[in-house]
């Protein structure tokens, strides 16, 4: 997208529910980013596009497989369009490449096999979809070894397939010749497939075809520049696949769950994120980034020491609310963020925190003190007021008054803000 500016929506909430955490990706087109779902409590993935380019989301929208992403929603901001999308926790077949990773015959084969039956689905279609952007970047690999196809943005139907004369819909190196023409149809999709299975080979891709010629000649038609010399169908060059190795593909119901357990454990070794199951207690792991407020750097009074401090803490709270999902974690932890941003006299990413506490749990009736009182501090004591509201609306008047006998903080809330409030706060 040229032109385009690069705006921070860090901390954006789309729809009153999506929550931007940060951006993860930005590519031609549009932005990627993931958000946190405020009601479910769980991530999704979010891309940004033009408000022109909202065909995306009418696309996606038709489409259901095992290996698409599902939709979930769509929202539209300032010019630009957001589809919220399932989040795929994993890497792409390409960022696994640079990590070093070597994909055996075997895998490339699996791979193969995998997109053909995508792509027949989407060929299928009334009317055919073609993808047109087939690469290693648009193949997902999750921890658990499932492969999904993403990014749908080059993406058209079939009578669009002409539509497109003064430019490429594809990526130099894997696009077809045609497309360079503008014209995008199923043989150009079997292109980019045999250009991206000779990707993954690597170095290995004649040891490969030297092993397996019959690879090579699946290789060999996929890539013929002639459109009409390719495979006529996905279900012909998928039967031509199964019949390259037919013992080891035909029980790949048995040999793809060790492979995928193998995978799994290179991703989650590879990328450093603890799994699910070896998570250390919340309250030791904070220990480590709050220690910092206490340490020489801090208490120096050294502004731009103190800044590293802020900096560092807030990027520690937020690779912990990737990893630790129960509420309760999750409440302590936009505390903490809220808390760090008062210090750093960054109001708004303070306010913007407890803004996301009472989102994400309305019933929490600590966060409407702290966010009042965080109010009050500013001396903005009308907003207060408003939040104080909020709480008496939201929480019962028995789980108030509770709230209220057991803790002195609740008065001194209300009086702080009873000049605003008036004669009426004191009898509720």
């Amino acid at each position: 997208m040229k032109g385009a500016i690069n705006i921070d929506l860090t901390g954006i909430i789309l729809k009153g529910r999506y929550c931007i955490v940060e951006q993860v990706g930005r590519g031609g087109e549009g932005s990627m980013y993931l958000a946190r779902d405020l009601e479910l409590g769980i991530f999704r993935a979010v891309k940004e596009l033009p408000i022109s380019n909202r065909r995306e989301a009418g696309l996606l929208r038709l489409l259901e497989h095992p290996v698409l992403p599902k939709m979930i929603d769509y929202a539209e901001r300032e010019g630009f369009c957001y589809i919220i999308m399932e989040y795929i926790q994993g890497k792409s077949l390409a960022q696994l490449l640079k990590e070093g990773k070597v994909f055996s015959l075997e895998e490339v084969l699996q791979i193969g096999d995998t997109v053909l039956n995508v792509l027949d689905y989407l060929h299928s279609r009334k009317p055919a979809v073609f993808y047109g952007d087939l690469k290693p970047d648009n193949l997902m690999m999750t921890s658990a070894g499932t492969l999904y196809l993403v990014d749908f943005g080059s993406a058209v139907f079939e009578y669009q397939r002409h539509s497109y004369r003064t430019e490429c819909k594809g990526t130099r190196g894997f696009a077809a010749p045609e497309q360079y023409h503008g014209v995008i149809d199923q043989a150009s999709d079997f292109y980019c497939l045999g250009k991206t299975l000779e990707c993954l080979c690597g170095r290995g891709k004649w040891r490969y075809i030297l092993r397996c010629p019959y690879f090579g000649k699946f290789i060999f038609k996929c890539c013929r520049p002639e459109a009409g010399k390719r495979w006529k169908n996905a279900a012909e060059a998928s039967e031509f696949l199964n019949n390259i190795h037919p013992l080891k593909l035909r029980l790949r119901s048995v040999l793809v769950p060790l492979a995928a357990a193998v995978l799994m454990l290179a991703v989650v070794v590879s990328s450093g994120v603890p799994m699910q199951k070896t998570l250390p207690e919340l309250s030791k792991v904070l220990t480590v980034i709050t220690k910092e407020y206490y340490g020489f750097a801090y208490q120096s009074g050294n502004p731009v020491l103190q800044a590293r401090v802020y900096a560092q803490a807030e990027a520690g709270f937020q690779r912990l609310l990737k990893q630790y999902h129960s509420p309760e974690d999750q409440i302590r932890i936009l505390e903490l963020l809220a808390y760090n941003g008062e210090l750093a006299d960054h109001a708004d990413r303070a306010e913007l925190y407890y803004r996301q506490l009472l989102t994400y749990e309305p019933e929490y009736e600590r966060g409407y003190l702290e966010y009042g009182r965080f109010l009050c501090r500013q001396a903005r004591y009308q907003e207060s007021r408003a939040v104080y509201r909020q709480w008496q609306n939201n929480i019962s008047a028995d789980q108030r008054n509770k709230e209220e006998v057991c803790s002195d903080e609740w008065k001194k809330w209300k009086k702080e803000i009873l000049p605003v409030i008036g004669r009426n706060t004191s009898g509720s």
